[in-house]
């Protein structure tokens, strides 16, 4: 998983910092980072809980960057929201649309 740039996370642990930095290493190289902050898939027909994880991420990113000046090009995070939405998620291989929405750019 490391070699396919996979970022581990220990959901017991209450110590963020480990995440983080696996976050910030990917961001100051210019690399995108994905979430999955649900862990789990739904078969509920509206859309759930927003969670704040990249939000979160990316102004923890924003402090990190000030505190290490010089450590990350000088560019902005851009996080893209999107959901993938099964039409039959009891059947194996059913169709699935990805769904893609309006970028937030968080400016430094």
């Amino acid at each position: 998983m490391y070699s396919s740039g996979n970022i581990p996370v220990d959901r017991k642990s209450k110590d963020r910092q480990v995440l983080f930095k696996g976050t910030f290493e990917a961001l100051a190289k210019g690399r995108a980072v994905a979430l999955f902050p649900e862990g789990t898939s739904y078969t509920e027909p509206r859309i759930m809980q927003v969670k704040d994880g990249a939000a979160w991420a990316s102004l923890e990113y924003a402090k990190w960057r000030m505190d290490n000046p010089g450590a990350a090009p000088d560019q902005d995070v851009v996080i893209v929201p999107a959901s993938i939405v099964y039409t039959n998620k009891t059947k194996y291989r059913s169709d699935v649309s990805a769904v893609v929405n309006c970028t937030i750019r968080h400016s430094f």
